[in-house]
């Protein structure tokens, strides 16, 4: 049996790290989420549909510039294609056909890359054509603007320079229809990447905190020696995949799904993952990773986030393929983009464990929000399903950066299925006891379900009979995101016990993996953004496990508590993966 450490006792909980202001904290739920910083990198070439991304390198600096494009039409599209009764429901486009018709044209490309490369820069469209990439050394962006780019060192705490632009650029940097979306770009700095140290203790709950509970459920099988297993202050992964479905649906899958994570900055080890493999009776599939933009060579160290993503995927589909494409903290563009334009093809789901302050509800950056929102229209068009984590801060994501509540972005997106946390028990067999909304004030520590309504984000059809507020509402579903007993994850070669959405998000994407490779593998169409299925499902009886009891609120501000039905902490409850799939909607 493989020894594992039983790390940092109590909870163990990483802490939030201040550098990386988009982490949504599924392991670190302790503190809410600040301002959500701006972020972006990288190089290419040529406007050509069939161009590849660019390959990140030492030394270039890349910012982002927005394209002209029909974004109305092309939110229409998406909508269309995954509203079920819509004709045109699950028929999707390639993403060339959809960046020929939502995104530039090539005489607008040809003139935004003339008037770029006057100034001896680079310009590279995006293949979605809705943005495009703006990439030189330090040398050559000096000599664009007339002085140099502001820079604020790395750390190994935060090993990424930050490279800021002037408040004043040269015309030619933004032709006419265009916008440079942030004023800040970010390159990781190896040299700097010594290691981010041991994770502290979690702190000592605060003054009449109950004790966290145990795990309940049995049996409690596993293949190496941890204290959080000993002290039965963590699910296994096998207890948790019975418990919501999962042996059920693995009966009745085939097919290869090919699931992608967003990694921000964070890092993996793979020898953490073989370990987890080992301890948990599964062999982990391959994992492919490829580099974004500012981010020329692997990350050395390895972060909290990742691994939970990696080893959680595996642990549901072990034999899919899975991809990483790690890019810097914030940079949510880059990222997307390249999940989605993929050679080797298209992922069955994108899962996304981080965010932030949602820009829509502190109107910070609404010209990149918007490009983003726009990739995740034409990632939902080419039939891909993003999940994205509702937050670990409750209602109040933006602490006191907003007045009331406040919500995580990209969770508020439309075209993501946000995903919140629930607080499980289990049983003999470990069949589902109990589950109530996340919410672990109670217990010392200031972490709950995000959830709430949106400010500014109308509420989308998929809502409609099921959220009677005029504006979307998340999360869409929810899972496990306890921290005690929480969710396992290896990092460092010792075993933790961990909570939040980072939890609950892959484990979800992972499970609508396995249902869309079976569809692909029967010759079906796949299944795209998942929520009008989940929202018609949810009509049925069985499809999910409904969370009524709870709340979120952790700041005292009035919002929310779970209910029958749908409700802004749980949304449409857990999913039912033994009854979910047969509810699957026929294409259009």
């Amino acid at each position: 049996m493989a020894a594992l450490t039983g790390r940092h006792g109590d909870s163990e909980i990483t802490p939030n790290r201040k550098t990386e202001p988009m982490r949504v904290r599924g392991l670190a739920a302790l503190a809410a989420i600040a301002t959500l910083g701006a972020l972006l990198s990288s190089v290419g070439s040529t406007a050509n549909d069939d161009a590849p991304l660019p390959t990140p390198h030492a030394g270039a600096v890349t910012f982002y510039l927005s394209l002209p494009t029909n974004i109305d039409d092309l939110d229409a599209a998406a909508n269309a294609a995954s509203a079920p009764g819509s004709t045109r429901y699950r028929h999707f486009s390639t993403l060339v056909e959809a960046a020929d018709q939502f995104g530039a044209t090539d005489a607008q490309i040809a003139r935004v890359s003339a008037s770029v490369r006057t100034l001896g820069l680079r310009f590279v469209p995006d293949p979605t054509r809705l943005f495009g990439r703006v990439t030189g050394t330090t040398r050559q962006w000096e000599a664009a603007l007339g002085t140099p780019l502001s820079v604020t060192a790395a750390t190994a705490s935060s090993p990424f320079i930050t490279y800021t632009l002037p408040a004043q650029v040269p015309a030619a940097l933004e032709p006419a229809g265009t916008s440079l979306l942030l004023a800040q770009a970010q390159v990781y700095d190896p040299a700097a990447d010594r290691g981010r140290g041991p994770m502290p203790n979690a702190p000592p709950p605060g003054k009449g905190a109950k004790p966290f509970p145990f795990n309940t459920g049995n049996p409690i099988s596993a293949g190496c020696v941890a204290a959080p297993l000993q002290q039965r202050r963590v699910y296994t992964p096998q207890q948790i995949q019975t418990a919501y479905g999962l042996d059920t649906l693995r009966q009745n899958t085939s097919g290869t799904a090919v699931i992608t994570i967003v990694d921000l900055g964070d890092g993996w080890r793979r020898s953490d993952l073989a370990l987890a493999g080992e301890c948990f009776g599964y062999t982990p599939p391959p994992v492919t990773q490829e580099q974004g933009d500012g981010v020329a060579a692997p990350i050395n160290s390895a972060g909290t986030e990742t691994p939970l993503d990696l080893q959680t995927v595996s642990a549901v589909a072990p034999n899919a393929q899975v991809r990483v494409v790690q890019t810097t903290p914030a940079d949510l563009l880059d990222g997307f983009s390249r999940a989605v334009d993929d050679p080797r093809g298209l992922p069955d789901v994108i899962s996304l464990s981080f965010g932030g302050c949602a820009f829509a509800e502190n109107r910070g950056e609404p010209l990149y929000t918007g490009v983003i929102n726009a990739v995740l229209a034409m990632i939902a068009l080419t039939g891909v399903s993003s999940f994205a984590a509702s937050g670990d801060a409750g209602s109040t994501t933006c602490g006191r950066l907003v007045h009331g509540t406040s919500l995580s972005y990209p969770a508020v997106s439309p075209f993501v299925t946000a995903v919140g946390g629930t607080r499980l028990t289990l049983g003999t067999g470990n069949n589902r006891v109990a589950e109530t909304a996340w919410n672990d004030s109670v217990f010392g520590a200031q972490a709950a379900s995000g959830g709430g309504l949106t400010h500014l984000q109308p509420r989308p059809t998929y809502q409609d009979g099921a959220n009677p507020a005029g504006h979307r509402a998340i999360p869409d579903v929810s899972a496990l995101a306890d921290i005690v007993p929480g969710w396992p994850v290896v990092v460092s070669s010792g075993l933790q016990t961990v909570g939040g959405t980072s939890g609950s998000t892959p484990f979800i994407a992972a499970a609508t993996a396995l249902i869309d490779a079976t569809q692909r593998q029967h010759g079906q169409p796949r299944i795209g953004l998942a929520n009008g299925w989940f929202y018609q499902a949810a009509t049925r009886p069985s499809t999910f496990f409904d969370v009524t009891t709870g709340n979120n609120d952790i700041a005292g501000v009035g919002c929310c508590h779970a209910t029958a039905g749908y409700d802004p902490v749980t949304g449409l409850g857990v999913p039912n993966w033994a009854a979910l799939p047969g509810t699957l909607p026929p294409p259009g």
